[in-house]
């Protein structure tokens, strides 16, 4: 049997080389949500379905958490509000939180989703910081980092996700992204508003048509940078590298990662946005 010649990686494709795991959990075609704040009524059937597909505690819909990890916006009683925004994961194409993860828990799939492996998290928390949009919770009973998945499970069945399924008045649509881009700018063009997502932390798998300012529909301004800079604290940082977060296991794997894949950590100490 002839050996395969060893193959020598060009220096380009080294530095785009994603500080991350990867996969694909179906056909790898990069799929999209789209929200239409148009449409949206405020009734938060997507909540619900969201708490019921996950096995996710009931109560609790206005904030961001272990238990809840979809909220409309404002924080007000359904249909009380003029304009509405959508708040979760918005599944980056190119994830802060996974590039900082010290124990690469954190998977990148090509279909979209973003999902963090429980049984690898060591709950050290460098995610929940360096997420731009502040959806990443950790779960006080087990100590891990969780948010939406994006249904990856039903996505790699070939599903929708399910609040998407749930949404009675069709604010959220499903597919992929260059036909969820596409839609989004009609809309937009269509009702005198703006899109959100399609640039933001150098793209996303979630669009937002919005009618009005980022504030009033509870979004914040995110860069055009890939992986834009992050806030951990210097102390969750040290806590990091003296601590055993995680345990001996955790430790080991935290090394391990560290010793040789050493041009990871640049994203964690030594950041640099855009790259």
């Amino acid at each position: 049997m002839t050996e395969a010649p060893i193959r020598l990686v060009p220096r380009a494709e080294i530095r785009s080389r994603r500080p991350y795991p990867t996969g694909r959990l179906f056909d790898g075609k990069a799929r999209a949500i789209l929200f239409d704040s148009s449409k949206c009524i405020g009734c938060r059937q997507c909540v619900e379905a969201c708490k019921d597909w996950n096995d996710l505690p009931r109560g609790d819909q206005y904030r961001i958490g272990s238990s809840t990890w979809l909220t409309m916006e404002p924080p007000v009683l359904e249909g009380t509000a003029s304009v509405w925004g959508r708040n979760s994961c918005m599944h980056c194409e190119f994830p802060a939180c996974a590039a900082v993860c010290p124990v690469e828990a954190i998977t990148k799939y090509a279909e979209g989703p973003v999902v963090i492996d429980p049984e690898v998290c060591i709950g050290c928390e460098y995610c929940v910081y360096a997420c731009p949009w502040r959806v990443i919770s950790k779960n006080e009973v087990t100590g891990k980092s969780t948010k939406c998945t994006g249904c990856a499970d039903r996505q790699s069945a070939g599903l929708q996700p399910f609040c998407v399924q749930a949404c009675p008045v069709d604010a959220l649509s499903f597919g992929l992204v260059e036909e969820m881009e596409a839609q989004a700018n009609e809309r937009a063009g269509v009702t005198g508003g703006t899109v959100y997502g399609q640039r933001e932390a150098g793209g996303t798998h979630v669009f937002h048509v919005l009618m009005r300012a980022l504030a009033d529909h509870g979004l914040p301004r995110v860069p055009a940078l890939r992986y834009p800079r992050h806030h951990i604290p210097m102390s969750v940082k040290i806590g990091g590298v003296v601590g055993m977060t995680g345990g001996w296991q955790g430790k080991v794997r935290s090394v391990t990662n560290a010793l040789f894949k050493p041009w990871r950590l640049k994203y964690r100490y030594w950041q640099t946005p855009g790259r």
